[in-house]
């Protein structure tokens, strides 16, 4: 909690400009287009990316009202179309059944998990590309929440999912490609299996094990920033006269010099703890002496 999934997601579909003194920097690219550049038009982009919040959020009107809401917004006013779009996004939803002779009454009325399926069908109405899931199941009950996981198993050929959980056992179930954030900072991504079974850092192997997250102290640094023919030669010798269990923190300049170090199998004895990216041109690395296996 609080290690900055809301803060990515609102990100991704521009929510963070409606939060008062935000201020945002650097570029997020979606299909290689920067969706903070100031010709990017944020209607259209949240069309894009259809937003399911951990608490539903119906509309104070009739369940049919809620789904074609977004549709009307956009345009449309022919009866036929909003009749078919409809029955087509709660069938999707898995709720047309349920609802299919009452959708003119309050949406309201509906189970909290009948209301989170809505929200979804209101979403796929206006035909997103992207789906995006802040902990979408974590104010439901067990059978409402395996009914919205269905729901994206399902979906995930057709769009692209990006779900938020602290949920480990919902990432293992649904995810595809993992990304482990903490305390704001990406610690490691890759496909679910590398990540939650074969985690390359401390950090992501602790959480995956359920253990506490320690923070290591630096014991040495060693900065190779502009430094590029003997950076593994460098990192080599300190650890040397190093002892075990101590950790050397490595300032690097270049992106190809952090995977020859991570990679060197000069040290292939040591512990990669970590890898940060600091900014643009520089990376941060915590290695500790491990005179056993390597285990990145």
């Amino acid at each position: 909690s609080g290690c900055g999934k809301t803060t990515l997601l609102k990100s991704l579909n521009r929510l963070l400009d409606l939060q008062e003194g935000v201020r945002v920097e650097g570029k997020v690219l979606v299909d290689g287009e920067d969706i903070y550049d100031p010709k990017t038009d944020p209607t259209r982009l949240r069309k894009k990316m259809g937003l399911l919040s951990q608490r539903p959020q119906v509309l104070p009107m009739t369940i049919y009202e809620n789904v074609v809401y977004g549709l009307r917004i956009h345009g449309e006013k022919n009866r036929t179309r909003l009749d078919t779009a409809v029955e087509k996004y709660l069938n999707e939803a898995h709720l047309w059944k349920e609802v299919k002779d009452r959708l003119h009454t309050s949406a309201s009325r509906l189970s909290i998990g009948q209301q989170q399926r809505l929200c979804l069908a209101r979403g796929l109405a206006v035909e997103p590309e992207i789906i995006l899931g802040d902990e979408p199941t974590s104010a439901l009950d067990p059978i409402s929440a395996e009914q919205i996981e269905q729901r994206f198993l399902a979906l995930k050929d057709q769009y692209t999912i990006i779900l938020v959980t602290h949920v480990l056992r919902q990432a293992k179930r649904l995810a595809d490609y993992v990304i482990f954030l903490y305390l704001g900072h990406l610690i490691e991504h890759g496909p679910a299996d590398q990540v939650l079974n074969h985690p390359r850092y401390a950090k992501t192997k602790a959480y995956v094990e359920g253990k506490f997250i320690e923070e290591p102290a630096i014991d040495r640094e060693l900065n190779l920033v502009g430094v590029k023919s003997r950076s593994v030669n460098c990192v080599h010798q300190i650890l040397t006269a190093m002892s075990t269990g101590q950790v050397l923190k490595v300032l690097v300049g270049e992106k190809g010099e952090v995977e020859n170090i991570i990679q060197s199998p000069e040290l292939q004895n040591h512990n990669i703890l970590e890898m940060r990216q600091l900014d643009q041109s520089s990376w941060e690395i915590l290695i500790q002496k491990h005179a056993e296996s390597y285990t990145i």
